[in-house]
């Protein structure tokens, strides 16, 4: 907003501020960085639609950081490891067609059930395999522990793929 006439005196220019602000959330306090312009002329402090956007993200930002959810920058690259674009892991996590823009960008938080979800894939290659076959997302598996891709159609098949006995119990890899 910098070099804006001010819209409430309309004598005054707009200049851009950054300050810490403290913030609480859920009985957790910090600080975060806030945006808003200031009039040279009357002092009124505003925010227009670019640092209303900025605020957002960033206390966005601090609840997920509260909550113990992935950020923003941690789904980005968890999805373009994964070789995913934005559309193809709303197909296999769900969410909607934006979904992933928006939580990339902390413009909403993702469920913490979609949390878990992008971190068991991120943990077990098999189950991000599965739920992109599921999807119909067909991607060359990557992961450093498997050696070959697997197509589509196998993938849709479960297999037992590993066995382990611990204990008197027996554990079965898919």
């Amino acid at each position: 907003m910098t070099n804006q006439l001010c819209p409430i005196c309309e004598s005054g220019y707009l200049h851009a501020h950054t300050e810490q602000v403290e913030v609480d959330y859920m009985g957790q306090t910090g600080t975060m960085p806030s945006q808003y312009s200031v009039c040279d002329a009357c002092g009124s402090e505003q925010a227009g639609a670019a640092e209303a956007r900025f605020n957002k993200r960033a206390m966005i930002g601090f609840k997920k950081s509260v909550q113990g959810l992935l950020t923003g920058a941690e789904v980005r690259e968890m999805r373009t490891r994964w070789k995913l674009s934005q559309a193809d892991a709303a197909k296999v996590f769900g969410g909607g067609p934006v979904a992933f823009s928006k939580y990339e960008s902390d413009d909403v938080m993702q469920s913490d059930a979609m949390d878990k979800l992008l971190r068991l894939a991120n943990d077990v290659p098999a189950a991000l395999d599965k739920l992109m076959a599921n999807a119909g997302v067909d991607q060359p598996v990557s992961q450093a522990s498997w050696t070959r891709v697997i197509s589509l159609s196998e993938r849709r098949k479960t297999q037992i793929i590993s066995e382990h006995t611990f204990g008197n119990e027996k554990r079965y890899g898919y």
